[in-house]
């Protein structure tokens, strides 16, 4: 058995990992996690504002119906009667003939008409407004935040996924192992028992062999919790059940586990590292968001054209129609000093945003070390460990045939033995713990190419 586990750990050192059932999982991770869901909806929220910010520079074509009843109000005099029956008296006493009338009354007439409508097409061309230009870099901006946002919260997906996925095969070894100890100590308690009634072995060996048989058990009992809330965990992160059935690959420590060098890590942390993004589109804005109020000092300007019908009745004729063409200037002169103030607070949020950058890029280089050297020192570690567990198995081969002989104590056997088992356990957690590290290495150099869409 120990010549069996020796072989399985020695030539997963030498053979390039095989990641297919992992990829496929990651894949599915990012299609489905509901976290990362809600990440794209906020993505794709901010597409549709940058989209509406787009649509502010096209023309606006609408159209408005007004009807009104009316009464009331001023009352307009035209004393058209005062005015020609004395011509109309002069021309019938020229011509001596009464042809013209000299009896018109004066005619008033309301301000408003007793009915009305004004039915027209009106478009609305902005010409010069330089708010809509710098409130469509902004939701510019505000879209590369969102896409930063999201694509760094999959990268966090990926490396969840693949911790939990070493968490996973982790837990199956050790579940293995328990079982595999458990034969052990059920043999070794047969041989205890054969020694006592033999007589070359007291009661007492008996009873040890017996308790550590018992306390293993228990481990047994907690392996299989981890194993359990491994898998719940993984499937969680898929959003599948929690009792899915996951596939199990071989993951094999490559030959050559020299990581790159660190300044090549932190260089590629701080070209790539969605935070670092998100938190310069940040910055754009607050500086597009200065020019916007700058630009409330200036001018703006657009083209009104309007096409429509007018009358007492819904009649659309020549007789009726018009149109109506407009240059509209609209310039706001003074505000009471708001524009300043709004001005003096964007330069504020966007040196503190500045600030910020300088920080992050310190705590992201702070990461990557971190990572780096959690990495170096599994890698350091697997060459021990597999040195600790071939060792550890061979004392065990010899004190066990020699215990079997009554040619070694009791304690003596159970020493090896345990020492035997931890170094099985420690060679496991090594082995997996050597790819989580290089997921969370990954992850904080951002070297994981994400295939997401936009």
């Amino acid at each position: 058995m120990f010549r069996k586990i020796m072989t399985i750990l020695i030539f997963a050192a030498a053979v390039l990992p095989a990641q297919e059932v992992l990829e496929r999982y990651i894949q599915q991770a990012l299609d489905s996690n509901l976290s990362l869901k809600q990440a794209d909806f906020s993505y794709e929220k901010s597409l549709a504002s940058l989209r509406e910010a787009r649509g502010m520079f096209l023309p606006a074509v609408g159209i408005e119906a007004r009807y009104s009843r009316a009464d009331g109000g001023r009352i307009i005099e035209f004393p058209i009667g005062d005015l020609l029956n004395p011509i109309y008296q002069t021309l019938n006493a020229l011509t001596g003939v009464p042809q013209f009338p000299t009896n018109l009354p004066n005619e008033s007439f309301r301000f408003f008409r007793e009915r009305e409508h004004d039915t027209k097409v009106r478009v609305v061309q902005p010409v010069f407004q330089p708010h809509i230009y710098y409130n469509y870099k902004i939701q510019k901006n505000v879209a590369e935040i969102e896409r930063a946002s999201r694509d760094a919260y999959a990268r966090h997906v990926v490396a969840e996924v693949k911790t939990a996925y070493y968490n996973y095969l982790t837990a199956i070894q050790i579940v293995e192992l328990a079982n595999r100890t458990k034969a052990l100590l059920d043999e070794n308690v047969r041989v205890s028992e054969s020694l006592y009634e033999n007589q070359k072995a007291t009661i007492d060996v008996v009873y040890r062999a017996r308790a550590e048989l018992s306390r293993l058990q228990q481990r047994q009992v907690e392996a299989n919790k981890l194993y359990e809330l491994s898998r719940a965990y993984f499937n969680f992160l898929l959003n599948r059940s929690l009792d899915t059935p996951i596939d199990v690959e071989d993951v094999r420590i490559p030959e050559r586990r020299q990581p790159a060098a660190l300044n090549q890590v932190e260089e590629s942390a701080l070209q790539n590292r969605e935070e670092l993004l998100q938190l310069r589109a940040a910055i754009d804005a607050q500086r597009n968001g200065v020019n916007l109020n700058r630009a409330s000092f200036l001018p703006g300007l657009a083209v009104v054209f309007d096409y429509g019908y007018q009358g007492e009745e819904y009649i659309f004729n020549s007789d009726y129609d018009y149109w109506m063409a407009s240059a509209v200037l609209s310039w706001s002169l003074f505000k009471g000093g708001q524009d300043k103030a709004k001005i003096q607070q964007a330069l504020l949020e966007q040196a503190r945003l500045e600030t910020q950058r300088m920080e992050l890029k310190k705590q992201i280089q702070l990461d990557v070390r971190t990572a780096y050297e959690d990495l170096r020192v599994v890698n350091e570690s697997i060459d021990a460990a597999l040195e600790e567990l071939t060792s550890a198995g061979k004392n065990y081969q010899i004190v066990s045939k020699k215990y079997e002989q009554g040619m070694a104590p009791h304690i003596e056997f159970l020493d090896a033995q345990n020492t035997y088992t931890q170094a099985e356990l420690n060679a496991i957690i090594v082995n997996y713990d050597y790819f989580i590290k290089s997921a969370q290495l990954e992850k904080a150099a951002a070297t994981f190419s994400l295939q997401t869409n936009d």
